[in-house]
């Protein structure tokens, strides 16, 4: 049985034309229950030894914070907390876990959106991600074995649970590629501030993002030099396609008379961007 941790970067809802968030990222962590006691105790002991025993009442690992030195961060040394996000993901190395994630490039999503939906219409990208994340979780967990199954904790995202409990449910009855056949239960949904590993996931996707704007031809910034490296070991990729899941997602809206957003489509109502 394998845990896996799903987060999200560069999330601005349904706000695709964010300047400052061009590239929306859904990562997961795959993590073995056998070795999940031993990284939450070791990403506790990085934890503490951080804070000198004294680790601030509901401490959560935040990317962003350690990153631009906010909140709990702001009076400590840039260096310290560089190598403190460092240690954090060499615990996910040391373990030898897999991190797989999917990009979308938001003005092309909406470039899709008006072509395929009409203007206006607004599907959050999370949903476009899910599918494909979905499916190449599915294909790492057949390459384990014939008896590998896994369980979805996703963050607490108020804005898609429905979308993302009712997109399960539709791909475990898919009869295509796309289908879940390792993935059991419906998926659960935490407040990330309870679970280290969540946090963890949060650490990769993040530097995920950052790495899929580097190759969108943002300039790479040195203080996510080592961050983007360090995640390059646990990627786990596959060939999902992009067009596929666009294809079932409008194959989705035609059958049921809605958006996969849940929201009417165009022959109904609309949800505005």
């Amino acid at each position: 049985m394998h845990l896996i941790y799903l987060d999200e970067s560069g999330n601005s809802g349904n706000n695709l034309a964010d300047p400052q968030q061009p590239i929306f990222v859904l990562g997961a962590l795959v993590v073995p229950e056998k070795k999940w006691k031993q990284i939450e105790h070791d990403l506790i002991e990085k934890i503490d030894a951080f804070f000198e025993g004294s680790v601030p009442e509901n401490f959560e690992i935040h990317a962003h914070e350690i990153r631009n030195r906010v909140g709990i961060f702001r009076d400590i040394d840039f260096e310290k907390c560089i190598e403190f996000r460092n240690e954090l993901m060499q615990v996910a190395i040391d373990h030898e876990l897999k991190f797989i994630y999917r990009s979308i490039a938001k003005k092309r999503y909406a470039t899709w959106l008006d072509r395929t939906f009409g203007k206006g219409i607004a599907i959050n990208p999370h949903i476009a991600a899910y599918p494909l994340v979905s499916q190449t979780i599915n294909t790492y967990l057949r390459s384990l074995g014939d008896d590998e199954l896994g369980i979805l904790i996703n963050d607490d995202n108020k804005e898609v649970v429905s979308d993302i409990e009712r997109t399960t449910k539709i791909l475990r009855a898919d009869s295509s590629h796309l289908q879940l056949d390792r993935v059991i239960e419906k998926g659960f949904f935490i407040d990330s501030s309870k679970s280290h590993l969540l946090q963890l996931a949060d650490l990769c996707t993040f530097h995920a993002r950052k790495r899929e704007e580097v190759k969108s031809g943002f300039p790479e910034k040195n203080i996510d030099k080592r961050g983007i490296e360090l995640l390059e070991p646990l990627i786990f990729t596959s060939n999902e396609s992009m067009p596929d899941v666009l294809a079932w997602l409008t194959a989705q809206n035609k059958r049921s008379g809605e958006d996969p957003s849940g929201v009417e489509s165009p022959s109904g109502g609309r949800s505005r961007r």
